[in-house]
């Protein structure tokens, strides 16, 4: 079994300052203490905070988890409803 990685705040808010600056603060506050809370194993601080933050943004920044209780809603289907929206949340977190 491979030992996990778990990545200093330092790095963490490096890579948002560097990656992310225009995530709202208390976005990036949330999100660095999810990421600094978990091991994560053969994955990379890009891909760490690209998962975290895209499961951030879908589940509460969007319609996500109301069309999931929609009856009949597959969770495929609703990602798509949710995903263009979620890109460019993403998006324009990049830019400054």
């Amino acid at each position: 079994m491979q030992k996990g990685t778990h990545f200093t705040r330092r790095t963490v808010e490096r890579h948002f300052r560097n990656h992310h600056p225009g995530c709202p603060p208390v976005y990036r506050e949330i999100l660095s203490e999810r990421i600094l809370a978990k091991e994560w194993t053969e994955a990379s601080l890009g891909k760490v905070v690209g998962i975290v933050a895209s499961t951030f943004v879908r589940h509460q920044l969007t319609d996500y988890d109301r069309l999931l209780a929609i009856a009949g809603m597959e969770r495929a289907e609703a990602r798509l409803i949710v995903a263009r929206e979620v890109s460019d949340i993403l998006e324009s977190w990049r830019r400054a």
